[in-house]
């Protein structure tokens, strides 16, 4: 079988969003082998910390949290769209998908480059609303993407803008009409060929939680 992980190591020091909101990653030994007999580690870290899964819970009050998911979405057949010669604050649109959209679908912009800066946070390319509600019409049951949001990056999260309508509107738009997201994929840029792959990603089964690292990967 062939095998591409998607996923990002989690380890201290590694990027992180920035906001009071969001949690680094810590880890602390506590079982040795030289003194306990056994190894174990003491570890810290925000729900949406590395390659991760959004719930709707996320931003959707009284939404279905990252337990609540079904499992049979996690697995299968997948669409990968390459949009990795885009320029930077590019807004996705309906014309540039070249291929039909199915169940399971993942947007490969090529920013894993930026992952060890916090440039990842900037410029990345960003869905447009009038695509959100396309794959909401299509009948898109779970999203992924190399960079760190499918919202546009321009958008300013002050104290004016959050919780209002221009917060974060294709999350809103996307998880409140129950389609999962996939954020930070890692090693896309080692996929040449987009066809015949199938997806499986596994978050940690956190009950009533907002999202959770997950272990992903494409197989064929």
């Amino acid at each position: 079988m062939e095998i591409i992980d998607l996923t990002y190591d989690l380890e201290e020091g590694m990027t992180t969003f920035s906001a009071h909101w969001h949690f680094g990653y810590e880890i602390h030994q506590l079982g040795r082998h030289g003194h306990e007999g056994r190894a174990s580690r003491k570890i810290s870290f925000g729900s949406h910390t590395g390659t991760h899964m959004d719930a709707p819970l996320h931003f959707i009050e009284n939404g279905q949290s990252i337990d609540q998911i079904p499992m049979d979405i996690m697995l299968g057949p997948v669409s990968i769209y390459d949009l990795s010669h885009l320029d930077e604050d590019t807004a996705v649109t309906i014309d540039m998908l070249d291929k039909p959209v199915t169940e399971r679908i993942i947007f490969k912009y090529g920013w894993g480059k930026h992952w060890y800066s916090k440039k990842f946070y900037t410029g990345y390319p960003y869905l447009s609303e009038e695509l959100a509600h396309h794959l909401v019409n299509k009948g898109v049951k779970i999203i992924g993407m190399d960079s760190p949001s499918p919202d546009d990056s321009k958008i300013k999260l002050d104290g004016e803008t959050r919780g209002t309508d221009k917060d974060s509107p294709v999350h809103k738009i996307l998880l409140g009409n129950g389609i999962i997201m996939v954020e930070y994929l890692a090693h896309l840029d080692k996929l040449q060929d987009t066809e015949g792959w199938n997806w499986t990603v596994m978050p940690i089964k956190i009950k009533g939680c907002d999202g959770a690292p997950v272990r992903t990967c494409l197989h064929r």
